[in-house]
């Protein structure tokens, strides 16, 4: 004969937030899981219980097949509510903790931290938020709320991303970087697209060119695809193309990615006739080049180069960018342009990656662009970063400083060792980064990477006039 648990069962209601029958549920529970009741005993029946927590007998029952649902109870008409096996919860002496426990990681991706937040902050390629046209901006997502039927705006859709927002980049990119030829996948930001390319172009142990002081960024994606990345020599001219040929001469290189316009850090732009050298190169030893043009708007001192994708008669050209620097970190909008044998892979990918991009942010962009706020937003904040690069080359006009002809950074040297010169400006509340944060192996460290876009004139001087003083703590460097 079933007999039920015995009568001296501790069953305390916990003091908590949860609705009543939650905390009953809550009670019962305990007792299963730590033994007080074994599997296969009869619970006291719900008017037993209810008398005991001094309830209505429809609350505990409430409870109970709350448990029943969880699986820790059967109901059995007749007899009451039985405790199931718990050998699932049980957990072996000897066993090690959760919280412990190794699991087996068949890769490691390592990235780098931003600058800490301190009252002065340069960072690399920020734009300020404060002059972002907001409420334009959301007029114009407001809008398409109204016009989108709901099952045309947040279900799922195509990943290569919406046709609106592919038909005014294009008409962008034709105007203002002459990119006409190959396919348009809409991306989470130039990141997802290299790290896109790099699967399914690269193998475990493959190796990837990749320019010597760099964005660690990319290296990471790269490296999630098995790359074994080879850095290749950066000066006043950009890439050398003398050390692409060294290493293609040596070893079989999968991919070269490279940033041509406003080399990341340095900010030189590649010199036209490497440009020639790096393709030609390319095409002898069959290399797919990973261009990323991550802000090409922002350039000040004449019509920014072509890209190299707009000369590309091999098609060995993959190009990528992103709205990150040109509307704000947030919106996770970039693309790339790849061929059109590329372009169906790499959205199946990107299905499987992150299914898709946000409609809404895509039709809002695409009807700010249409409306022509996107180009009078650049013009904008080309004038005004212009401005405060003056005021930084001003502030700092006493050091080696090489005047950029675009970007949103200036390469800076100071003379003295850029890390401890990063770590004594952090103590006067001044943020940099310096060289050694952009190296793909240890080297010298004398330059930093001062961003202006996101500073105001004020802040730049102020900011400047700490860190030159932070340099004269710091030991000097040839």
């Amino acid at each position: 004969m079933d007999r039920p648990v015995r009568d001296d069962l501790t069953l305390d209601l916990p003091d908590n937030a949860q609705p009543v029958y939650l905390r009953v549920a809550q009670a019962v529970r305990g007792a299963l899981q730590d033994g007080r009741v074994a599997a296969g005993e009869l619970l006291p029946s719900s008017r037993q219980l209810a008398q005991r927590f001094q309830l209505h007998r429809h609350t505990v029952m409430s409870a109970l097949d709350e448990l029943v649902a969880e699986g820790w109870l059967a109901n059995e008409p007749g007899r009451g509510y039985r405790a199931l096996t718990n050998q699932f919860f049980e957990t072996d002496a000897t066993q090690q903790p959760a919280s412990e426990r190794e699991f087996r990681l068949v890769r490691q991706v390592q990235t780098r931290e931003g600058l800490p937040d301190l009252p002065f902050r340069f960072p690399s390629g920020q734009p300020d938020l404060r002059v972002f046209p907001a409420r334009e901006f959301y007029r114009h997502a407001r809008e398409v709320l109204r016009r989108r039927a709901p099952d045309k705006l947040l279900g799922y859709g195509e990943p290569s991303g919406r046709g609106l927002l592919k038909e005014q980049l294009w008409a962008h990119l034709r105007r203002l970087r002459g990119l006409t030829e190959g396919e348009l996948v809409v991306t989470h930001g130039s990141q997802e697209a290299i790290y896109l390319i790099g699967q399914l172009l690269v193998e475990p142990g493959d190796t990837v060119a990749v320019e010597e002081l760099g964005y660690p960024p990319a290296w990471s994606a790269l490296r999630a695809a098995g790359g074994r990345l080879e850095g290749l020599r950066v000066d006043a001219q950009g890439l050398d193309p003398d050390s692409l040929l060294r290493l293609c001469r040596r070893r079989k290189v999968r991919l070269l990615y490279l940033t041509p316009l406003h080399q990341y850090p340095t900010t030189v732009t590649l010199a036209p006739e490497r440009r020639r050298a790096l393709y030609a190169i390319a095409q002898r030893y069959g290399v797919p080049i990973l261009e990323d043009d991550y802000d090409h708007e922002f350039h000040y001192r004449c019509q920014p180069v072509a890209p190299l994708k707009t000369r590309d008669p091999e098609g060995l050209v993959l190009y990528c960018s992103t709205f990150s620097k040109v509307l704000f970190p947030a919106a996770r909008l970039g693309f790339a342009i790849v061929p059109k044998k590329l372009a169906g892979p790499m959205g199946e990918l990107k299905r499987v990656v992150s299914r898709q991009n946000d409609h809404l942010m895509q039709e809002t962009v695409a009807l700010w662009m249409r409306t022509g706020g996107f180009e009078r937003h650049l013009r904008r904040m080309r004038r005004l970063y212009s401005a405060r690069m003056e005021a930084m080359l001003e502030a700092l006009q006493d050091h080696l400083i090489a005047r950029p002809d675009g970007g949103m950074c200036l390469w800076a040297n100071l003379g003295v060792d850029a890390d401890q010169l990063a770590r004594l400006a952090a103590e006067r509340g001044v943020a940099v980064q310096p060289e050694s944060g952009y190296r793909l192996s240890p080297g010298p460290s004398r330059h930093l990477r001062l961003g202006f876009a996101s500073s105001t004139p004020d802040e730049i001087r102020e900011g400047m006039q700490r860190l030159v003083s932070a340099s004269f703590q710091c030991d000097p460097v040839r």
